[in-house]
């Protein structure tokens, strides 16, 4: 049996409670040299209840673990599915059209009142235009000795020159007292200068249409009425197709050759190729009508080759 020692020691090593390891094992030890100094025999014993409690010991403090501070930590889900947020209807906005800007009107100027054309003044307007139809000849070279002895002298003394009168009368002066040899000198200049005009004549009647120098000529002939203080003479063209020959005017061609209208005045030759074309009889005038005929038809092939159309009065033919 254990002494009232060796249970208490027994009790204090038993009894529940966080205790050290030292501690424990020196209660132990003194519980065996207590125990074997007053119970020599109880030493087995004693060993035994060493040996259970230690086993008791390290069952109790095996069986009660420190607890060790564990930190939850938040399980992330793998590769989250991230849900894409529902798109919020868009409102359509409507496109508000741009309002057109308008003009501003503005305020006419008061200036002054039209003229009211007068019959004159309609008049200039067509002659304006026509004689811009009419096409402008280039300025020729004096072509006379005359003529260049004038221009010559104009140039070495552009003032009036002594004497009183006009530079011009004295250069003729001057030029009625010529010599020959001078008068030659400015007669072979002129010579040189017709051939000049009309080399550049041509060019200059070549570098426009035929159908321009046609319209120009047709405005040439109506100026020669409507402006009479000027020369609209009609610009000669070689390319344009010679006008078609009456069947009066083969009988007056005709007459001309025979000679039977010699010696016989002009006008009086006018009032009696008249009578005789008036009293010839049909069959005769047939031939003179043929003539006309034939030669007309040359006159359309002619004009229709210059000017790629059909002459005016074919036109008008063949719209009635």
């Amino acid at each position: 049996m254990l002494s009232s020692i060796g249970r208490a020691a027994v009790r204090r090593v038993v009894a529940p409670g966080p205790q050290s390891t030292n501690s424990a094992f020196r209660s132990v030890w003194h519980l065996q040299h207590v125990g074997s100094f007053h119970h020599p025999k109880g030493s087995s014993a004693l060993d035994k209840s060493y040996f259970s409690l230690g086993r008791a010991y390290a069952t109790a403090t095996k069986a009660a673990p420190k607890s060790k501070k564990t930190t939850t930590k938040s399980a992330k889900p793998k590769n989250p599915v991230v849900k894409k947020a529902a798109k919020k209807p868009v409102k359509k906005t409507a496109t508000k059209k741009k309002k057109k800007a308008v003009k501003k009107l503005k305020s006419k100027s008061v200036g002054r009142p039209r003229k009211i054309l007068t019959e004159e003044d309609k008049k200039k307007a067509v002659v304006k235009a026509l004689k811009a139809q009419a096409l402008a000849i280039p300025k020729k070279l004096p072509f006379t000795a005359w003529m260049v002895f004038n221009a010559e002298d104009a140039r070495a003394n552009p003032v009036s020159v002594a004497n009183g009168g006009p530079r011009s009368a004295d250069a003729a002066n001057r030029y009625k007292s010529m010599s020959p040899a001078e008068l030659e000198h400015y007669n072979h200049i002129a010579n040189q200068n017709k051939v000049a005009n009309e080399v550049a004549f041509k060019q200059w009647v070549e570098s426009h249409t035929p159908e321009q120098i046609r319209s120009a000529n047709n405005a040439r002939k109506q100026l020669r009425k409507k402006d009479p203080l000027h020369t609209w003479t009609p610009i000669p063209d070689d390319r344009m197709p010679k006008q078609p020959t009456t069947p009066y005017f083969f009988f007056v061609k005709e007459k001309h050759a025979s000679g039977d209208m010699k010696g016989i005045k002009f006008t009086d030759i006018g009032r009696l190729v008249a009578k005789e074309w008036a009293a010839l009889p049909p069959s005769d005038r047939k031939i003179y009508e043929n003539q006309g005929a034939a030669d007309k038809q040359r006159y359309v092939q002619e004009f229709k080759t210059v000017f790629h159309r059909d002459p005016d009065f074919v036109t008008n033919a063949k719209a009635k």
